[in-house]
């Protein structure tokens, strides 16, 4: 029976394996935390893009050139606007903050 228990003690068949596991999940819970980072910092910089091509003035005017009977002409642009998407800020747990100045009591 010494000789069992003592077998016993000295196992350490499963120890690596569950290191292993241990450093996969972490693993795991930092890269899908970088890639939830990357999605916004990408969202935010397409944002602004967007607002940068919208933003483009191609206003024009061309007086033209009377000599040889080429008349003048112009062109003014719009300004477009866009409209970000009001993403909310996210509080513990993936749950937007609570606003109790609305309607509240």
């Amino acid at each position: 029976m010494k000789k069992i228990l003592r077998k016993l003690w000295c196992e350490d068949d499963g120890v690596l394996s569950f290191e292993w596991t241990i450093i996969a999940v972490a693993i795991v819970f930092g890269i899908v935390g970088g890639l939830a980072a990357v999605r916004d910092v990408l969202i935010d910089e397409l944002g602004d893009l967007g607002e940068a091509v919208v933003s483009f003035d191609q206003s024009f005017t061309f007086t033209g050139i009377p000599l040889l009977g080429i008349p003048g002409s112009s062109y003014t642009d719009i300004p477009g606007t866009v409209v970000d998407c009001t993403r909310q800020p996210v509080g513990s747990w993936g749950v937007p903050p609570r606003d109790d100045s609305v309607g509240g009591a």
